[in-house]
């Protein structure tokens, strides 16, 4: 069972939802971790082929190489899982603002028209392939948030991080003056943006 059927199969609230929705964000971060350890692995395995292809040490590289294809084969795995959980994480936070809305107003019809939409949708499917498209899983989510009577953009809009919005105007002035080759304009306001970041680190550490 796919989890648009686990969590729409009954009537829950947007609180329960929001408990699921913690599970799958932890559950992304992990698989994310995952893939940087492979990473990690794989330029170690690298590195160590190039140190004993310049030996000689034919043997070693023998070895090595069989590690290597084994990562590249986790890889594969690993970042298929990470995809499904972040497509997963998209529409469940969609779906918990919009729910969150709909309670609010008291809709009881859109929630109704919410959770029949998504039981009868293929999104468990879609997600279930070897080859996700993810185009196809996305206008499947706002097609159900409209046949509800919500609209995508704005609840996107509602979910805006202005702290978010601010970083990444600064990351997009410094790809700009990088881009019209002004790398002075470029280093002074990325070092100002490190300086702005560096406190957010030290607090959450």
């Amino acid at each position: 069972m796919g989890i648009w059927s686990k969590l729409f199969g009954k009537e829950v609230t947007a609180k329960e939802l929001k408990v699921s929705l913690r599970k799958i964000e932890r559950e992304r971060r992990r698989r994310q971790q995952e893939i940087r350890k492979l990473e990690a692995k794989r330029g170690t395995v690298v590195e160590r082929i190039k140190t004993a292809r310049k030996q000689g040490n034919n043997l070693e590289v023998d070895y090595l190489w069989e590690d290597l294809t084994q990562l590249k084969m986790e890889g594969v795995l690993a970042m298929k899982s990470a995809r499904r959980s972040n497509l997963e994480a998209i529409g469940l936070k969609r779906y918990v603002r919009g729910l969150e809305r709909l309670e609010k107003n008291k809709d009881k019809e859109g929630i109704r028209k919410l959770f029949t939409r998504v039981a009868e949708s293929g999104l468990d499917t879609k997600l279930g392939v070897e080859e996700i498209n993810e185009e196809e899983y996305l206008d499947e989510l706002q097609m159900i948030l409209e046949d509800a009577g919500l609209n995508d953009q704005e609840l996107d809009r509602e979910d805006e991080d202005p702290e978010k919005a601010k970083f990444l105007s600064q990351i997009d002035a410094i790809n700009e003056a990088e881009e019209a080759g002004d790398f002075e304009a470029a280093t002074q306001k990325e070092e100002k943006l490190k300086s702005a970041v560096e406190p957010m680190a030290e607090e959450e550490d």
